[in-house]
């Protein structure tokens, strides 16, 4: 059984809502070749010495935000959740976001390729009737705060959704 979602076997798609939440982290911006070779690995084993110092440990979980606003890659922000009375530590950024909804699955050690998880989520979408909106972010990533970067990828992925009853086309 996943520790995480509590189902047998394979994870499932479900749509998850997030609350309006204040974060604080780094900021990473490059190509996805970079990317692909570990350039944002430094900043999340930053966020994981900041998370461990929380008192709180669901403000804990370490957040992966993406914008595909590059020809070449994107910008990533890796972030802890923040107090409204926090001022960030030297070097990181505060970012807030509204209240959203998403598509999500966690993604566990032997769930194969992040990409292609992503890609299935995309065909679900879909075939749910659902629309994805990309006008704050385009992804949204859960990892927990013992993530070790030498293993298999574990985190939660997520793609944002228009908002209930504001749908397009579908049901």
């Amino acid at each position: 059984m996943c520790a995480r979602c509590g189902e047998f076997g394979s994870h499932r798609f479900a749509i998850a809502e997030r609350a309006p939440q204040r974060l604080r982290g780094l900021v990473w911006e490059g190509t996805y070749a970079e990317a692909a070779a570990g350039a944002i690995h430094p900043l999340i084993e930053e966020m994981k010495i900041a998370a461990a110092a929380e008192d709180d440990p669901w403000s804990r979980m370490i957040i992966g935000i993406s914008w595909n606003d590059r020809p070449d890659g994107f910008r990533y922000f890796v972030g802890i959740e923040a107090a409204e009375y926090m001022a960030p530590a030297a070097g990181h950024r505060l970012l807030s976001l509204p209240a959203m909804r998403f598509a999500c699955v966690w993604h566990g050690p032997d769930d194969g390729d992040v990409v292609k998880h992503y890609g299935r989520m995309i065909d679900w979408i879909e075939t749910e009737g659902q629309e994805r909106d990309v006008s704050i972010l385009h992804h949204r990533e859960e990892y927990p705060a013992d993530f070790d970067l030498a293993g298999p990828p574990v985190l939660r992925v997520m793609l944002p959704l228009t908002p209930a009853g504001n749908l397009t086309s579908g049901a």
